[in-house]
């Protein structure tokens, strides 16, 4: 009777392991790899980073450990059999088997041929980078045999077919003791293939389908599904339960993975598994295989975390969004205020400076008789005295505005991007804070230097006052002279020449007032422009080193992230991202 219904079901082309694009190839994609890791560092969960980080590790190790040897490993459940099938494989009654469970407490290892991968086997047992490859696995040094010794004896054969496997028994995956589900663990993250055993009884069990099937999308080339003691059912029924097997698997996403039913008691099955072991060696190096299917789960586990959320792209900032920012971080240094105090200061400075002294001498004469406040009206040293202090800084708004250009960018970027992008906006806010509240208060309101004008009509203002004191003093000489009858002054009748000189020079004076006023006006635009126009040019050059730069230089870094990951992934077919964990929890495979 054939119950291996389960391995003919399975295409031609899903029973045949796909093979590696090749060691040239798996060596670009780890540094791939590893550039990506380094773009996304401290931008991926905790799960992810630390699986990612295993994957590499363990890739790099498993390949500079006897590439050419295939470690194949059996797992299962309580009572499935494991032990009995791996005594079966290699024709030796090597593991105990018993009904005390769990039978099998640690490991056990055979070598089919420790010299298939050049290296001489030692005395003691297999050859040292096959003992280095089980160390790294895990499997105690007592616990590990030479198949050649065990060929002693009728039905063993050497099956040169079968050179480079390393075949191993491990503990139950179910297992009470929380040592045998670690070493469980342990291996079966660093086989080359899985043998996951299971029987009539335990096969729709969900802790193995959670803990393990579920998470091995990306490793179907690398794993068979073992429905042992066929023995305990009729055709019909052992026909049922690998359709529903194989229904479960590929609810799972595992449509690929080959079932096969055997029985180690009447030998049902044994010859195809071994033929599709042999199969899996001989499309060597299966080591690669694997290698390759779990880069193929760190770059799915990575591209998941790095993809737009809502289905958005995710842009840099754009002129538009730069020139909004601008203009709100202006709205928080008060430049408005800001240029309006620069305006007024220079007018009231070049009016007192500028201003005719006999219009300032008669304000000084009022004030001082009214009192109150006026009364310090004093032109002359109340300048500089009276400067005002620029507008402060309006940190709310520097709060507004960061916020604004931080959003832009981190609208559609995946969670933990977006939190990198808001750590950054919150570094900004302060030192941004700072370098516009210092640029502020290091801002004149007023000129540095009184301007030359001011000194010409301020000197000529001072010359037409003397004049018209001149005029004034001529003209009451002239009258205590009688007329100036014997005068050497010119004749200007019928206004005496000394008066004359001082209703000139008053004039001009009141003249000359007038027309600063609006030459002050024009200046102090002009300056109000120039300030205006730096203060502006200090602020984006501030915006641009301390918040453009940084959100456009990590947007930059999640393009580059996701470019590489692009190149990376490739079609197959993990649903989702499992859970991370371990001896209870969920093993990372």
């Amino acid at each position: 009777m054939d119950f291996n219904t389960g391995l003919a079901a399975m295409p031609s082309e899903q029973r045949e392991p796909a093979r590696s694009s090749g060691p040239k190839a798996l060596t670009t994609r780890l540094a791939t790899l590893e550039a990506l890791l380094k773009e996304t560092d401290q931008r991926l969960s905790d799960f992810t980073a630390r699986e990612a980080d295993r994957i590499l590790r363990r890739v790099h190790e498993r390949i500079a450990l006897s590439p050419a040897h295939v470690v194949t490993v059996i797992a299962g459940a309580t009572g499935s059999g494991k032990s009995s099938l791996f005594n079966a494989l290699i024709r030796y009654d090597l593991a105990p088997v018993g009904a005390i469970r769990p039978t099998t407490t640690t490991g056990m290892a055979c070598v089919w041929d420790a010299g298939h991968a050049d290296a001489k086997p030692a005395d003691d047992g297999p050859a040292g980078d096959v003992q280095a490859l089980l160390d790294r696995i895990g499997v105690a040094r007592e616990n590990r045999v030479m198949r050649s010794t065990l060929l002693n004896g009728t039905n063993r054969r050497s099956e040169p077919e079968l050179a480079p496997l390393v075949l191993i028994d491990l503990p139950d995956h179910d297992s009470a003791v929380r040592a045998h589900r670690d070493e469980t663990d342990r291996a079966t993250a660093a086989a080359d293939l899985l043998l996951f055993v299971t029987d009539p009884q335990k096969y729709a069990d969900a802790s193995w389908h959670q803990r393990y099937l579920t998470h091995l999308s990306h490793h179907q080339e690398t794993l068979v599904v073992v429905l042992n003691k066929s023995d305990e059912l009729a055709a019909a029924d052992a026909r049922a339960c690998v359709a529903d097997l194989q229904r479960m698997l590929a609810e799972s996403g595992l449509n690929r993975v080959p079932v096969v039913l055997t029985s180690t008691r009447t030998g049902e099955g044994l010859h195809q598994l071994r033929e599709l072991i042999a199969t899996r060696v001989r499309h060597k190096p299966a080591a690669l295989l694997r290698s390759e299917a779990d880069v193929d789960r760190a770059a799915t586990l990575i591209a998941a975390e790095l993809t737009p959320r809502d289905g958005k792209n995710p842009e840099t900032l754009t002129p538009q969004a730069k020139s909004a920012t601008l203009r709100a971080l202006g709205d928080s240094t008060s430049l408005q205020a800001m240029s309006d105090l620069i305006d007024g200061t220079y007018r009231r400075r070049a009016c007192l400076v500028t201003g005719w002294p006999l219009r300032h001498a008669t304000r000084t004469l009022i004030s001082r008789v009214r009192g109150g406040a006026e009364a310090r009206y004093a032109p002359w040293t109340g300048a500089v005295d009276g400067e005002p202090a620029p507008p402060p800084i309006q940190h709310d708004d520097v709060v507004h505005a960061v916020a604004a250009s931080v959003d832009q960018v981190a609208e559609a970027l995946p969670p933990l991007w977006a939190k990198e992008m808001r750590n950054i906006g919150n570094r900004c806010v302060k030192s941004l804070s700072d370098t516009l509240d210092t640029t502020l208060s290091g801002t004149e309101v007023g000129p540095r230097l009184v301007p030359r004008w001011w000194t010409a009509v301020q000197v000529l203002h001072w010359m037409l006052l003397t004049a018209a004191l001149v005029g004034i003093g001529g003209a009451v000489a002239y009258a205590a002279s009688g007329g100036g009858r014997d005068s050497t002054l010119p004749d200007t009748s019928p206004v005496p020449f000394p008066i004359l000189v001082a209703l000139v020079a008053l004039a001009a004076g009141a003249f000359l007032d007038l027309l600063c006023q609006p030459a002050a006006s024009r200046a102090a635009t002009r300056l109000r422009a120039r300030v205006s126009e730096r203060m502006t040019e200090r602020v984006r050059g501030a915006a641009e080193q301390l918040l453009f730069a940084p959100l456009v230089a990590e947007h930059e870094r999640y393009v580059r992230a996701r470019t590489l990951t692009q190149g990376l992934v490739r079609n197959t077919g993990e649903k989702s991202v499992p859970p991370s964990g371990g001896g209870q929890g969920q093993p990372s495979i």
